[in-house]
């Protein structure tokens, strides 16, 4: 019990600053909606997605190898320093392409923007994963909280009184993004950990090493979670792509809760050294896999109501491309929390298998469903890509066989999956089917929660 108190600890420290950044992030999607129209909403996705991609070419995903070589115990001087020569020397050729910068279409009326963003982000990335190695995970909190506060009031100024714009978008995360690593890095004494003659060679090939694999694999899985945007804007236009931003930003909700839970997943599994083998390993799996399933029935049964509520006119039907982007999160958050076992065993190259099929498979589908069906055929795609992705690395991890209450967890998926298709295919839910969908899941998951409860009966007596 001690190591799920733990993790529940973890989780819990990470979770009240990354909730609140991430939630006041979800709670101004309708202020967006009202200040940017559905063409400059995409627009301003379009560059800060691209940063997202950037970030571990850029670094050469250096910042995962400081993060894992700091657990190790190996010495953080070192680790912190080699990182940030990787980062010092990315920032020089960075400058030294800007001339490139201006020629690209999507990117070249905001291209000084453009480049500050990515480079406080690359520090900002790796000082989190530091500070999160250090265990200093009150602060890491706190500093999340304390950006969120930045974020809100910088998008109030920037585009409710001075009318910016996309520049006043991407102005507002500079500052947000900007404040927080300035936080992260004295809040922590970073600075401490620095010095030109700590870069250790040696020590930062086996840095590369381990983290070099794990671009491809960060490069495949932008490709699942943010490609269709860019083959949106292509076929349907920017307006297309602020449609699907704005629907993206209801699973974001699942996808808050699942990268608190990673953070804390992979401190516990990294430095317990923890296997998927591992009776524990297969219960965190189930105490997780049904929070999600509860969350998932949850928005499903709000989801209109909620989106005709929350969102302005012109976004009134996003709730149709919601369903199955939320079954996309699931089976991308399943995918990785069994990442974490290739972690422990630094099997990071065996990950670009199973990436790379799922997103050749996204890819090749939002290409083919898009033209044809439009919006949805990119949610479809998504929802396809991580599919596989998850039961590549299922089988992969000979993980099939240790799922436990078998039966309630497939049916529960089930479940949520004709549930996400009746709604994809309807202009408005009835009541009836909803409950009827309700109560039958409801059925599957209580099953599991007298099953767990009755084994922990047997265990205390």
């Amino acid at each position: 019990m001690n190591r799920y108190k733990k993790l529940g600890w973890n989780t819990l420290i990470i979770g009240l600053g990354s909730m609140g950044s991430k939630f006041m992030i979800f709670l101004l999607v309708p202020f967006y909606t009202f200040y940017l129209s559905p063409a400059e909403y995409g627009q301003a996705d379009i560059i800060m997605m691209t940063v997202s991609i950037l970030i571990p070419i850029v670094t050469l995903s250096i910042a995962d190898g400081v993060f894992r070589y700091t657990m190790e115990k190996a010495s953080k001087k070192q680790v912190f320093s080699s990182a940030c020569a990787i980062l010092l020397i990315a920032g020089f050729i960075l400058i030294l392409l800007i001339p490139l910068l201006k020629t690209i279409p999507m990117i070249q009326d905001y291209y000084w923007l453009f480049l500050m963003l990515l480079i406080v982000q690359l520090w900002n990335t790796l000082f989190q994963q530091q500070v999160r190695a250090n265990g200093k995970l009150i602060l890491y909190s706190v500093s999340g909280l304390l950006m969120s506060g930045v974020l809100f009031v910088a998008n109030i100024a920037f585009l409710k009184y001075l009318h910016l714009g996309v520049d006043g978008y991407l102005y507002a995360n500079l500052l947000a993004f900007g404040f927080n690593t300035l936080c992260l890095f004295f809040g922590a004494k970073l600075y401490r950990l620095f010095s030109f003659r700590a870069v250790n060679k040696g020590l930062l090939k086996k840095m590369l090493i381990y983290s070099l694999p794990l671009i491809p694999n960060a490069i495949l899985w932008w490709v699942m979670q943010v490609s269709d945007r860019y083959i949106l804007t292509i076929f349907l236009g920017v307006a297309a792509n602020g449609l699907y931003t704005v629907a993206a930003k209801i699973p974001s909700l699942l996808s808050m809760l699942h990268t608190v839970f990673f953070q804390a997943w992979s401190i516990s599994a990294i430095g317990d050294k923890i296997k998927n083998n591992d009776g524990f390993f297969a219960g965190v799996f189930t105490i997780f896999s049904s929070l999600f399933f509860v969350a998932t029935e949850v928005i499903l049964l709000i989801v209109q109501p909620f989106a005709t509520i929350l969102f302005s006119s012109a976004y009134q039907q996003v709730w149709q491309y919601v369903p199955f982007l939320l079954i996309a999160v699931i089976m991308s958050s399943f995918s990785s929390f069994l990442e974490v076992s290739y972690m422990v065993e630094k099997k990071t190259k065996q990950l670009l298998l199973t990436s790379l099929k799922g997103s050749v498979i996204n890819v090749v589908l939002a290409l083919c469903l898009i033209p044809f069906i439009g919006i949805i055929g990119a949610s479809i795609a998504t929802l396809v890509g991580f599919l596989i992705t998850w039961l590549l690395r299922m089988k992969q991890t000979n993980f099939f066989g240790q799922i436990k209450y078998k039966k309630a967890f497939w049916a529960s998926l089930s479940v949520l999956v004709l549930q996400s298709i009746y709604l994809s295919v309807i202009s408005m839910p009835n009541l009836w089917m909803q409950a009827i969908f309700a109560i039958v899941f409801l059925i599957c998951q209580g099953t599991v929660l007298q099953k767990i409860l009755k084994q922990r009966r047997k265990k205390s007596s």
